[in-house]
């Protein structure tokens, strides 16, 4: 009997249907990892957040210098139980499941017709190789994304439901998303325009207090920790350490700088190709101008050593101040490279949404760097500091720790590892299903006509939002969601580049963009204002 996709909304079923969807391709995506190919997936930024996990696991006071400490204790949560990156990364999945599931459990408490679309959106960006390599990956990463498509899901809760319980779940979930990872701060735009349509729809007091408290108290919590632990009031130091990447092609010495910080960045500067710094000086080929900006954003990482080395006193948050007056004067001295920067990333950052990765080639250079070319052992046999931990006891603890689980991966049976050092992965039904379906996902999802669907949510949503003077919540919330996208891409382009790494994490709003479309289109001319808990 065929089913059509009306008959699906309108049946009692819809959301074990839904689920099912979704649980499906959670499986036929992650069962072939876990069971047969669980390569490890670490990067240079891992050490740092396993320096914070091990002094949280060994009862000391940890730093949030370098790091926030939302992933640390997650990670020392797990670690607790399994003290490897295998029970990390199951837990990092299963806690994608819940929170699938979650979303798809306040779509049908809210737009309950659009249920199944929503399943498809969500099952295309958790199951796309992006999504896959890096949510069981011992970055951030692997909790964040699920923790903005959490916050997501409260957020739609709260403004159809309007319950001050649910408001307040959803100020908290930004500030855990913050403290995650930084990067979050975007989601004060979504604040800020939420506070706005407050004030327009004369909500009561108690509702400001439940968006803004809850947050204010869980961040504050986290500068008044670092006050007393590092002397700074800030939810991280860290966040100028990008800012200098931006920066790095066109910073420059000046006589107001001590000899040691010119002579730090006339060093940095020698070690970049004449040719690049001059380039992006002169042209404006947005496309080369970004490769040349994300080939030498992270010399930034040579600056702050090559501060470090010439001070022997200093240390991570001493160099700081410095690192960011450096930024400050380059773009003063240079606001045009810096506009460079600004668009090329912003451009590329909506350009992500079409570029595919091969899963199992992905796995092969991961296992190259970890295993063969031992890249992260090196880096802390060397001695240098790369964003790690003030503490060089922490290096070596890290250290220990990364050569017992990359031991590990010469005991995987279907991974083979040749005398010239060529990965091979043997063929299993379970690896064949997952290449089926990761040519069909690269087809259907990566273009882009889901970047065209997203433009067409946000000017519809934008043009029906101002004839509903700001009160309309079914168009609020489709609105609401492309701000999510937009702003993220706003603050990448303005202190880092805009690698898919970053942009994956808010492509859920791309793909809500089809229910959200035919939300938009399906209303009509006698919707109704809400006008309740005003």
């Amino acid at each position: 009997m065929k089913l059509s996709l009306g008959r699906i909304s309108g049946s009692k079923n819809i959301f074990l249907y839904s689920s099912l969807l979704v649980f499906f391709v959670f499986l036929i995506t992650r069962v072939q990892y876990f069971l047969y190919y669980p390569v490890l997936v670490l990067s240079s930024d891992s050490a740092s957040y396993c320096a914070v996990a091990f002094d949280i696991l060994n009862s000391q006071t940890p730093l949030f210098d370098i790091r926030t400490p939302g992933y640390p204790l997650f990670i020392s949560l797990i670690w607790m139980v399994s003290k490897t990156v295998y029970a990390l990364a199951i837990a990092q999945s299963l806690f994608t499941l819940s929170v699938s599931i979650f979303f798809l459990w306040v779509i049908e408490q809210t737009y309950r017709s659009l249920t199944f679309l929503f399943a498809i959106s969500i099952s295309a960006f958790i199951s796309s190789t992006y999504y896959l390599v890096l949510e069981v990956s011992l970055l951030t990463e692997g909790i964040f994304v699920c923790m903005l498509l959490l916050s997501a899901g409260l957020l739609i809760l709260a403004l159809k439901k309007n319950k001050i319980s649910v408001w307040a779940m959803y100020s908290a979930s930004v500030s855990v998303v913050i403290i995650i990872r930084p990067a979050g701060l975007f989601l004060f735009a979504v604040m800020a325009l939420i506070f706005v349509y407050f004030i327009v729809n004369k909500y009561k007091f108690k509702f400001y207090l439940s968006l803004f408290v809850p947050f204010t108290i869980i961040i504050f919590s986290l500068c008044f920790y670092n006050y007393m632990t590092l002397k700074l009031f800030t939810i991280t130091p860290f966040g100028e350490a990008n800012l200098s990447g931006a920066t790095i092609l066109f910073m420059e010495p000046s006589p107001e700088y001590p000899q040691y910080v010119n002579e730090a960045i006339k060093n940095t500067l020698d070690s970049i190709p004449r040719t690049e710094i001059n380039y992006v000086k002169n042209a404006s080929g947005i496309s080369q101008l970004y490769h040349t900006f994300n080939n030498n954003f992270y010399r930034q990482v040579n600056l702050t050593e090559n501060l470090m080395r010439a001070d022997t006193s200093l240390r991570f948050v001493g160099v700081q101040p410095i690192v960011r007056q450096i930024s400050i004067d380059a773009i003063k001295s240079n606001p045009k490279i810096y506009a460079k920067f600004v668009v090329s990333n912003f451009l590329f950052f909506f350009n992500n949404v079409k570029i595919v990765m091969d899963y199992y080639e992905q796995l092969s250079n991961i296992l190259t760097r970890t295993y063969i070319d031992k890249k992260y052992e090196k880096e802390l046999e060397s001695g240098r500091w790369r964003q790690v931990s003030n503490d060089k006891s922490d290096n070596e603890e890290i250290k220990v720790f990364f050569k017992q689980e990359t031991g590990k991966q010469n005991e995987l049976e279907h991974v083979k590892i040749t005398e010239d050092n060529r990965i091979e992965f043997r063929q299993t039904f379970l690896k064949s299903l997952f290449e089926v379906y990761e040519n069909v996902n690269n087809f259907l999802f990566r273009n882009y006509l889901w970047l065209v669907l997203f433009c067409a949510v946000f000017f519809i949503s934008f043009i029906k939002l101002i004839k509903s003077r700001f009160k309309d919540v079914d168009v609020f919330i489709p609105f609401l969601f492309t701000v999510i996208y937009i702003t993220k891409a706003i603050l990448v382009s303005l202190v880092e580049v805009s690698l898919t790494r970053y942009s994956f994490t808010v492509e859920f709003a791309i793909y809500f963009s089809l229910p959200f479309l035919v939300l938009l289109l399906r209303k009509n001319k006698s919707n109704t204002l809400i006008t309740n808990n005003k």
